[in-house]
């Protein structure tokens, strides 16, 4: 009796979770249609002449030795631009990290200081907090197309916009990791009247210190990246010459231009593995020298940002007044925002979920054997060759960012919401198979194991092996890069893709300080709400599972637990 009712708990588990899945794709296609997207656009004739015209300039790109030192140059500066941009959201967010800690407290405190220190030191650690939110919730390319206005073009903009958002996003995962570690070492100190510093530098960073240099590394990885890009807005690097190539229908420069932007982010992680294998001084020593490069090879004027003209660019609270109308409108950009990111979450999701099986090692070689069966025939190849096309697919789609993906697509089917939601998809392709490669690859290899010694093919052993072990933790991911996306649809709008961010864009282009506010804080709201949705959502899928998400791009000791891994807010890989 007990075996019939298990066997009839499973099958309505087993209904329960198909209906769950079909009603997930139900909502994509119809938050697709809300956005008013036609995927006919995509075979429109006049948009498939313009994507042979770019698919024309990648077989001809443009090699002549001008054009080419012009591209070293650029990327040149790029790297420079994420070197000194990461440098300073490190020393940002490691500053604000250190106020927005709390302390563990004392079994048995002895007489603590007085109220008013109390209370000066928990504002101290609100507004560290507020500010931590304010960095992070404002794309990069918001802060420096604020930041152009500012300076003018040139580099510094691109400086101030990673450091501002990337050091948001660092001191949030700092100021978390600190406060998970072993309470006991922080006791012990704050016992023997040890003072704050002293307790952070003995007692936290031993516990925290690979783990912070993991994720700096792997930050420095993607604003490189980002720093490629944003010259889109006139923020320097190579994001100006791809700006430019579309702008005069130049394809065989664009392809040029992306090559070298493939070729660069590909060099720039395989360094990055290697710095992670190796001791962190040379980690520490090719920062310094880069920070020195980049300090003296990129002109930023910082003086002018306390400049008058700079100052009166920024919106005052008494431009935040309320307009039914502007709200009204802001409301309609903001729903089109979370559609748009959740079409392009599910579209990549589905796909990573077909690639990253057939990229990750044991399911495509059949290893959880101890001496698995070799194929024969056509399978004797054929698996490799799958492994290594998944592979190469989530790489390339991986190192494209959105932005210029973005740009790629409104040449193909126009501005508006598909644009955005293809570049997002696609970049999200390689992200997400990657994240759910590194998932899959932590299961437990018992079970699949069982079931390939009774003779289990692969996809039997993926589905009913492998797969309950890790689906929770696949779906906190697609969570979470839900709300990385909702940032990424912001950005795309500022070149016509649609959502909130073309709405901001034309509020910077043309002063209307009063949009702009609005538009600024409405932002930071919506990304409030959606970050502290998906850190609720995601703690009750991982509660009974007892999973940790992989800090992406990072060494496996420096993987989160579950209530911290909503704080991985990163510009993704």
């Amino acid at each position: 009796m007990p075996a019939v009712t298990s066997v009839s708990d499973a099958r309505r588990q087993a209904r329960w979770r198909f209906a769950g899945w079909l009603a997930i794709a139900l909502s994509g296609l119809l938050c697709l249609s809300l956005t008013g997207a036609d995927l006919r656009r995509l075979l429109d004739a006049d948009g498939l002449r313009n994507a042979g015209e770019i698919l024309s300039g990648f077989a001809h790109p443009d090699l002549s030795a001008d054009f080419l030192a012009r591209v070293l140059d650029l990327s040149v500066e790029s790297l420079l631009i994420g070197i000194l941009g990461t440098v300073l959201a490190a020393l940002l967010g490691t500053v604000l990290a250190f106020f927005a800690t709390r302390v563990p407290e004392l079994d048995d405190p002895p007489r603590g200081p007085p109220a008013w220190a109390r209370t000066g030191l928990a504002a101290t650690r609100s507004a560290a907090r507020v500010l931590l939110g304010v960095g992070r919730s404002v794309p990069e390319i918001v802060w420096a197309y604020l930041f152009v206005q500012l300076l003018g073009l040139g580099p510094g903009a691109a400086v101030l916009a990673i450091g501002l958002t990337v050091g948001g996003n660092i001191g949030k995962l700092f100021a978390e990791l600190a406060e998970a570690v072993d309470p006991r070492p922080v006791q012990a100190l704050r016992a023997a009247g040890a003072s704050r510093w002293a307790l952070f530098l003995h007692a936290v960073l031993p516990q925290v210190g690979r783990q912070w240099t993991g994720y700096a590394l792997f930050c420095l990885e993607c604003n490189i990246r980002i720093g490629t890009i944003l010259g889109v807005v006139g923020a320097g690097g190579l994001g100006s010459e791809i700006a430019l190539s579309l702008r005069y229908f130049q394809y065989d420069k664009l392809a040029t231009t992306l090559l070298a932007v493939l070729a660069f982010v590909v060099a720039l992680e395989l360094l990055s593995n290697r710095l992670r294998r190796a001791a962190i001084g040379w980690t520490l020593g090719l920062s310094a020298a880069g920070t020195l490069w980049a300090w003296v090879r990129l002109d930023v004027p910082w003086a002018d940002l306390f400049s008058g003209a700079g100052l009166a660019l920024m919106p005052r609270m008494d431009t935040l007044a309320i307009d039914l109308a502007f709200l009204k409108t802001a409301a309609g950009q903001i729903g089109d925002t979370l559609l748009m990111a959740w079409v392009a979450t599910l579209l990549s999701a589905a796909l990573a979920f077909v690639l990253a099986p057939l990229g990750a090692a044991r399911l495509s070689t059949g290893s959880y054997l101890p001496d698995p069966p070799r194929p024969r025939g056509i399978g004797r190849w054929l698996r490799p060759l799958a492994a290594a096309m998944s592979r190469v697919v989530q790489q390339l789609t991986r190192v494209m960012p959105e932005l210029t993906l973005a740009l790629v697509f409104v040449v193909w089917v126009g501005g508006g919401p598909l644009a955005g939601i293809l570049a997002i998809a696609v970049h999200n392709i390689g992200v997400m198979g990657r994240l759910f490669a590194d998932v899959l690859e932590e299961a437990e290899p018992g079970p699949p194991a069982a079931l390939q010694s009774l003779g289990a093919g692969t996809l039997a052993t993926f589905l009913f092996g492998v797969l309950p072990q890790v689906q929770a933790r696949l779906a906190a991911l697609t969570l979470y890069r839900f709300e990385v996306n909702v940032r990424a649809t912001a950005m795309v709008g500022f070149v016509g893709a649609g959502g909130i961010g073309d709405a901001l864009n034309t509020a910077i282009s043309l002063f209307h300080l009063h949009d702009l506010g609005m538009l600024l804080l409405t932002m930071l709201l919506l990304v409030a709400a959606v970050d502290a949705l998906g850190d609720r959502v995601r703690a009750r899928i991982l509660r009974g599972d007892g999973a940790r998400l992989p800090l992406p791009g990072c060494a496996p000791e420096a993987h989160l637990p579950a209530p911290l891994s909503s704080s991985t807010r990163i510009l993704t890989p």
